[in-house]
């Protein structure tokens, strides 16, 4: 359960978030550990991505999607509408799901094999003690009789602690026993590795607690915000009146806790600041917080609490919002608080309960992802594994979906790519020398985890085949605990912050290293036997490329190559790279998600970078790699040229039909573009898409100006 401190801070952890969300292998054959891809091999001695694909290979065969196609489009018209238009005409959003895609294609197929896996494991008694750990946990969660009849007791314990709230110190007691549950009202806590110091891990503060997506939906009236300010107001009455209060007091409740909510949300950073990195890191020390920025909030009692009495290294997000939060638990009415945190365990633990307070979520996930119904039971109960017992469930998945030479093929390709980064990298006309060799160093020093870990993690926590609530929070205090473990201890490079089914991949910017899970490396993104043009396309430019140029992003940009926080670029270079970036925010800034409501080009940056340096990238390793080799793969598959395959492959691992209550809040919230933009607005970038598809400049595909990063 990773909290809002590290699903933020460590991203510098960027995630590539559209991408998302059974027995040991053989002890004979440990996983291979992840060096460093760099220094990386000339591209004389990369080895094969794929086998060389056969002379005579149909569209299918190649990896390409033809039903998704519409080719009465004109690809340099729209390329998005010809790449997935058929796509998108036929596919049907599930009443559980806000869109259906490529990626949730993959998804699907992933869940349906831990589902296979976990159902064998709770249907029949074993003695490995691994097996029936998974097995205890899924069963607990599928008995929905059980879980029903509980209705809201198994949460009564942790809202007495709500209810203990009566003065500023026992409020401050109740934040510690919930934030030690995984329960984060107020503000979260976690490892950090220091910016300025990478080699460190100290103690993070961050901000936290509110339950709607951005502090703008609390702040901002125009368009849909107001009436999903109202949807979720009396979301947060009905669950009050689930947990049993009358219903005058469940209104008040709900008024309370918008009340501390929206006072959370002023004091809150914004999307676009917390972007910069320098904003969102402050070493205060714990002096620091006990004597200037927050004296009334008892540190020391807090720190012990959470497992961290010792800690003296800290840094926060913001003062000012440390400060402000420390105030308003001094200044405001017992009840309030009481209430704000009786909704913090209500909203943490909803899942957790009986079928009405999941019900009620819906409500909620209906105004701001357009779902209709709920997911099948078991879907919830893989999930619910995947997260508290991931490493270990993922031991099956990657026997069956990752063995023999996938993880070689994966290393091999994205040392392609990484020598297409260096190659660029040396042709960059706004760079200077001394950044150039600062720029190369970093790269070279940047390592990719692929697959799975080399060591797997171990869960050391009891589960119980009845107590579905109780292994649900047996599971948060253990990530708690393993997670606060790190401060003060060395860096552990090998930590993966996704499970190895996951289909996403990330870059961290503090340990610049690229991590790509067994997820992602699937078909119809990854193929052994797929044109390498599409690998390269859809893996290679769009997945691994992508997350290459986010170390070099305009955050990943301002760590150096041992991950410290710290302005490694020439004053010159730096304007050039500051204009390059305006022209790619100024594009953005002007597509909509839905009518009426626009892209922030500020916000979506990172990612837009990412996307078109990517595809630049993975265009750039394919015919690196093409030459290299002695005998090339089909120059043409059907009526397709290998160069339009791999525009195909990127565009098609975009293909996404998403509701547009998703694609409105994304818009407000998400710092990636909707799919239309990922497809069509890294295409217009890209200087080898015309040619490939004879695309005369001044075409929509081909306007002729490019925005033009890395």
């Amino acid at each position: 359960m990773v909290g809002a401190l590290m699903r933020h801070l460590r991203s510098l952890v960027v995630l590539l978030a559209a991408c998302s969300g059974g027995s040991r292998p053989p002890t004979t054959t440990p996983p291979t550990p992840v060096a460093p891809v760099a220094p990386v091999a000339p591209i004389a001695q990369v080895t094969p991505v794929a086998p060389v694909a056969p002379v005579v290979m149909d569209l299918a065969a190649s990896g390409i999607v033809p039903a998704w196609l519409d080719r009465s489009v004109d690809p340099c018209t729209d390329f998005f509408a010809y790449a997935c238009g058929s796509f998108l005409k036929t596919a049907v959003i599930p009443p559980d799901r806000s869109g259906w895609s490529a990626i949730l294609v993959v998804m699907k197929e992933s869940e349906e094999l831990l589902r296979t896996v976990l159902e064998g494991a709770a249907a029949a008694p074993t003695p490995d003690a691994d097996t029936a750990k998974l097995g205890s946990y899924y069963a607990s969660c599928m008995n929905e009789p059980k879980i029903d009849a509980a209705g809201v007791t198994p949460a009564k314990a942790l809202l007495e602690l709500a209810a203990s709230a009566k003065d500023p110190t026992a409020t401050a007691a109740a934040i510690t026993a919930l934030h030690a549950q995984g329960i984060t009202p107020f503000f979260d806590i976690g490892p950090q590795q220091d910016f300025m110091d990478a080699t460190k891990v100290i103690v993070g503060l961050d901000q936290a607690g509110m339950g709607l997506p951005d502090r703008s939906y609390y702040l901002d009236a125009k368009g849909s915000m107001p009436r999903t300010r109202a949807v979720y107001a009396k979301h947060v009455e009905r669950m009050f009146g689930l947990a049993g209060q009358a219903p005058k007091l469940a209104a008040a409740s709900a008024a309370a806790v918008m009340r501390v909510e929206t006072a959370l949300a002023r004091l809150a950073q914004d999307k676009v600041t917390r972007r910069d990195p320098h904003q969102i890191y402050h070493r205060v020390e714990r002096a620091g917080l006990e004597q200037k920025v927050a004296p009334t909030f008892p540190w020391g009692t807090y720190l012990a609490g959470v497992g961290l009495p010792t800690a003296t290294a800290i840094s926060v997000n913001s003062t000012s919002y440390f400060a402000g939060v420390a105030k308003l638990i001094q200044t405001e009415k017992p009840e309030v608080l009481q209430a704000y945190l009786a909704w913090k365990v209500l909203s943490a633990t909803a899942s957790e309960l009986a079928r009405p307070f999941v019900e009620e979520r819906l409500v909620l996930d209906k105004e701001l992802h357009g779902v209709t119904a709920l997911p099948p039971r078991w879907r919830t109960c893989v999930n619910h594994v995947d997260e508290d017992l991931g490493e270990l469930l993922a031991q099956s998945y990657v026997k069956q979906r990752f063995a023999g030479d996938a993880k070689a093929r994966a290393t091999d390709l994205t040392k392609a790519i990484f020598a297409a980064m260096r190659a660029t990298i040396d042709t960059l006309s706004w760079m200077d020398a001394d950044t150039r060799a600062a720029a190369k160093q970093k790269l070279d020093k940047m390592a990719s985890l692929i697959g799975y870990p080399d060591k797997w993690r171990q869960y050391t926590f009891a589960v119980a085949r009845d107590d579905f609530f109780g292994n649900v929070r047996a599971a948060a205090r253990f990530e708690a605990a393993r997670r606060m473990a790190k401060v003060g201890k060395p860096v552990d490079r090998f930590d993966w912050q996704m499970t190895p089914p996951t289909v996403n991949a990330y870059f961290d910017g503090s340990l610049n290293e690229i991590v790509l899970p067994a997820g992602q490396l699937q078909p119809p993104f990854f193929g052994a036997t797929f044109h390498p043009a599409v690998n390269f396309g859809s893996t290679g430019g769009g997945t691994i490329g992508h997350e290459i140029t986010h170390g070099f992003d305009d955050e990943g940009s301002q760590f150096d190559g041992d991950g410290n926080l710290r302005d490694w670029w020439s004053k010159l270079t730096k304007a050039k790279f500051a204009e390059a970036t305006q022209c790619v925010v100024d594009q953005y800034a002007a597509y909509e998600a839905v009518p009426k409501v626009k892209l922030d080009g500020k916000l979506t940056a990172g990612e837009n970078i990412a996307d078109i340096g990517g595809v630049k990238l993975g265009y750039q390793g394919y015919q690196m790699w093409k030459a290299a080799q002695s005998t090339p793969p089909p120059a043409k598959v059907d009526q397709y040229t290998d160069d339009q395959l791999y525009f195909l492959a990127y565009g098609q691992s975009w293909c996404d039909k998403r509701t547009d209550a998703k694609l409105e809040s994304d818009a407000r919230s998400d710092p990636h573009s909707p799919p239309k933009w990922r497809i069509n607005g890294v295409i217009v970038n890209q200087p080898g898409f015309g040619a490939a598809f004879g695309c005369k400049v001044g075409t929509p595909m081909n306007p002729g100006k490019q925005c033009a990063v890395w």
